[in-house]
């Protein structure tokens, strides 16, 4: 099993989760060996100023991470980031994704990475 969790839930109004929420929530699905899944699609890529990924507000350290939108800045590019014991896990089975395997958009992903340095976009933020 696993937690599928949005720091700061888009949808339901930009309320970031309770302090501590994560912490505990993590501890639960560790202790029945689940994997935590943080979902940055949304927050992620400095967009919260102070923290470059929403789920480093409450100090805590995902399994996966989903990413996508903002490496793309608008076009299709999205990627899942992962601990490398889960990575090797699916290293002889078939995974598919819709935006995967495009060298271009990939391109694009780095390009908007080094702007996001560049160009000091976190900190824009963060005013």
């Amino acid at each position: 099993g696993g937690f599928i969790f949005e720091q700061v839930q888009g949808f339901g109004g930009i309320v970031p989760l309770p302090d501590g929420y994560l912490t505990d929530a993590i501890k639960y699905v560790k202790d029945a060996g689940g994997v935590v899944i943080a979902d940055e699609v949304q927050t992620g890529w400095g967009r919260m100023g102070s923290k470059y990924w929403a789920y480093e507000m409450q100090d805590v350290v995902p399994d996966i991470m989903v990413i996508a939108k903002g490496i793309g800045n608008g076009l299709p590019l999205a990627a899942c980031v992962m601990k490398r014991e889960i990575a090797e896990s699916m290293s002889n089975k078939s995974f598919f994704n819709t935006y995967g395997g495009n060298p271009s958009m990939c391109a694009v992903g780095l390009a908007v990475m080094k702007t996001i340095e560049e160009e000091k976009i976190q900190e824009n933020a963060l005013d």
